[in-house]
């Protein structure tokens, strides 16, 4: 298996050497002609052509060479796509015009050349490479116990969940209450809190702004708050319950918050949808009875709310639980719910355990945990005992994007060799970087997407 995975990486190394020598000789080419032919400007009573383009393939900010005629001479006219992403012109010269390839347009993609009233598009694809790559940032599987100081020094006792707000600080939540914070640019890792505890630090959010962290806990009815007008100063918060709502606020695995009201929203293990406002601390009942026709014990949701369609909010019951709680139970399905009407759909998943990548419908999984949403809409979920991560595509498709099916272990590298063991937290910045708590491991792992 490590000869064909190496064989792997040998090719893709080639491949990429090829494709920077093609582009380079197409460029010197392209030069030649460049020094020949300044270009007309754009002439709206003639006709837009397009002839072809170089590459084929490419990632993020791969320079692709678009040919044709009537393309003008200013750049900031002419509009290049890649479906419905935006590619960044660099410059036109008339009958060529060089583009950078936005981030994460499509697997396939078709390119489309818009001026003044024209738009024409190319009837051949550009197919779109994904560039992945695994990272451990801190923490080494060798050593179990709390160490704090430089992202090499750094230890940690199984790190359960994470937050990330948008100065890209790490928060993670270790067993029980724990919580330490990450940062790459300054190279440390320091605790901000170290408390005994029943509970248990769960799955934690950035408030609207991406700057105050909440973590719930699980266990006990109430949450932490983490502010960072306050130094990050640790501030235990125990909601009031709104008069008349029967509420039990001590089973919570995930918060989220939604962008249309900033409230917190939870649903507990009874399956109650709860907000609670972070200014006046008041949780109250929104639905009840969340899955009560479909799983008749206790529910360990994650939940996490559409980037566009802000009112839909996406939530995940894992397959296992806590034997204590009773038989392991769970569909291994991603949900919808819709919080104008209550309605809820289901979104993915066969109900199969297992593992199979493809339309959304007939995916399996195999206690997916942790989901999150990046800036375009993709959905990543944490599929923590197939050991990998998947990604669900804006057009419905699953795929799995680092991890190697029900292998465990710890490696960083590309994503066909890089392994995980049985992770829970995962988060994603505003930079489409995904960051996760591999559990076991005992290390704050990332995945860079391009």
């Amino acid at each position: 298996m490590q000869i064909e995975i190496n064989k792997k990486v040998w090719y893709r190394h080639i491949r990429a050497i090829m494709l920077m020598l093609l582009v380079f000789c197409i460029s010197c080419k392209d030069k030649e002609v460049d020094e020949g032919n300044t270009g007309e400007p754009y002439d709206p009573s003639k006709p837009v052509e397009l002839t072809e383009f170089i590459p084929e393939t490419g990632g993020m900010a791969s320079q692709v060479i678009i040919k044709g005629k009537n393309f003008g001479t200013d750049a900031s006219k002419l509009k290049v796509y890649f479906n419905k992403k935006q590619g960044k012109v660099i410059r036109t010269i008339g009958n060529l015009a060089y583009v950078l390839a936005p981030r994460l347009p499509g697997d396939t993609c078709t390119i489309s050349v818009v001026i003044g009233e024209d738009s024409l598009q190319y009837e051949k694809p550009f197919y779109y490479e994904t560039k992945v790559h695994v990272y451990t940032v801190a923490g080494t599987p060798e050593e179990k116990k709390t160490v704090d100081g430089t992202l090499v020094e750094a230890r940690f006792d199984n790190p359960f969940y994470l937050a990330v707000d948008k100065e890209k600080n790490i928060f993670v939540g270790e067993w029980q209450a724990r919580a330490r914070i990450v940062n790459e640019e300054r190279n440390s890792v320091v605790t901000l809190m170290n408390v005994s505890t029943a509970g248990e630090m769960m799955s934690g959010c950035t408030d609207a702004k991406g700057e105050v962290i909440y973590f719930p806990m699980n266990g006990m009815p109430y949450y932490y708050e983490f502010d960072p007008e306050q130094q990050w100063t640790p501030r235990r918060i125990n909601p009031t319950i709104q008069p008349g709502d029967n509420i039990d606020l001590s089973g919570k695995y995930s918060f989220t918050v939604s962008e249309v009201d900033s409230m917190i929203y939870t649903i507990t293990t009874r399956g109650e949808l709860v907000k609670i406002n972070p200014k006046t601390r008041v949780a109250s009942l929104v639905m009840k009875d969340i899955l009560k026709d479909r799983i008749q014990t206790k529910l360990q949701v994650y939940l996490a709310f559409h980037p566009f369609d802000k009112h839909i909010l996406y939530f995940v019951n894992p397959s296992s639980m806590n034997p204590a709680d009773g038989p392991i139970v769970g569909t291994d399905k991603i949900y919808t719910l819709n919080m104008i009407t209550h309605q809820i759909d289901e979104f993915a998943g066969s109900g199969v355990k297992g593992h199979a990548d493809g339309p959304k419908a007939l995916a399996e999984f195999n206690n997916p945990c942790q989901i999150c949403f990046d800036k375009d809409g993709n959905l990543y979920v944490g599929d923590t005992d197939n050991y990998c991560v998947r990604r669900i595509s804006t057009d419905g498709i699953v795929s799995t994007i680092a991890g190697i099916p029900r292998t465990k272990g710890y490696l960083d590298g590309d994503p066909e060799i890089a392994l995980f063991d049985r992770f829970w937290g995962m988060k994603i910045d505003e930079e489409g970087t995904l960051y996760i708590a591999d559990y076991y491991n005992r290390a704050i792992r990332k995945l860079t997407i391009q």
